[in-house]
């Protein structure tokens, strides 16, 4: 599809009067089918993310969680009650998942692990250490009682200034143990549907366009670059102590070739092309 009528159409979406009510009620009547793909690469997701924790000496076991941006489909949530936590934490700043939502995301992982009784076992929610925090309200947390913080493509879709305070906030809720792992995709998220445009496409556009772009969409990317990210976590209060990255070499070739905007151009090819970050943190 044309980036150009996707944004369209999200906008569209995003300002139809009771928009989340009336989705609600269509999966409520006829089911919601997830995007399989995506919830495959969600598990490679997570296993990375598990081996980066424990990498640090982090373990998921006994920890207290908080997601950031669980979305319609918990698959990461499930999976880290199963392997251990105590509590998890799912959050939104608006409310997606539903009853609806939850079955698809038990039926998939059913597929994908159909030996796990636990899995079998499970109904509900309920028959799960899970509380969904919609809209979510980092005050409403005790001082000290998370012991890990996760998100999954996630942190690029929050602007630099709200991510700062997002993260000092959230600061004074760790526990001893604390620790924060994310994954972040760095990428045009446009180019996912639209492979006529490159995956930095989005550096090529004036701060007005792709401001104006967001706020049409109302979920747009902060077009932070992987060695950006680091700077702002440590005003925030935390070290890294683990940092991967990936480049995608197609879109290294292809960088400098095109009409970047200057804060961009500035910018190495190896940076430009860094397509996904897992960061570790720690107070």
């Amino acid at each position: 599809m044309d980036w150009r009528l996707k944004v369209g159409r999200q906008a569209v979406l995003a300002r139809l009067p009771f928009g989340h009510g009336l989705r609600r009620a269509k999966r409520k009547l006829f089911g919601y089918q997830p995007d399989l793909g995506n919830l495959r690469s969600t598990l490679d997701c997570w296993a990375q993310m598990r081996q980066g924790l424990e990498r640090t000496g982090g373990t998921i076991e006994g920890a207290t969680v908080l997601e950031i941006g669980t979305g319609w489909f918990p698959t990461i949530p499930i999976l880290q009650c199963l392997q251990g936590a105590k509590r998890v934490y799912m959050s939104d700043l608006n409310v997606h998942l539903d009853d609806v939502s939850f079955a698809a995301t038990l039926d998939f992982l059913r597929q994908s692990y159909p030996d796990d009784a636990r899995l079998r076992a499970i109904q509900s929610r309920a028959d799960l250490p899970l509380t969904y925090l919609a809209p979510f309200d980092v005050s409403a947390l005790p001082d000290g009682s998370i012991d890990l913080v996760t998100s999954r493509t996630v942190l690029e879709h929050i602007p630099p200034d709200v991510l700062l305070g997002l993260f000092k906030a959230l600061r004074p809720k760790l526990s001893a143990r604390g620790r924060m792992v994310h994954l972040v995709d760095h990428s045009d998220h446009l180019e996912h549907s639209d492979k006529a445009i490159s995956k930095i496409n989005f550096l090529t556009w004036p701060e007005r366009k792709h401001a104006w772009v967001n706020q049409l969409t109302r979920e747009g990317e902060n077009r932070l670059r992987h060695h950006e990210y680091p700077d702002l976590f440590a005003k925030a209060g935390y070290r890294v102590t683990l940092e991967e990255a990936e480049v995608h070499e197609p879109t290294r070739q292809l960088a400098k070739s095109l009409p970047l905007q200057p804060h961009y151009a500035a910018m190495t090819a190896e940076q430009l092309a860094t397509m996904s970050s897992l960061y570790v943190l720690a107070p």
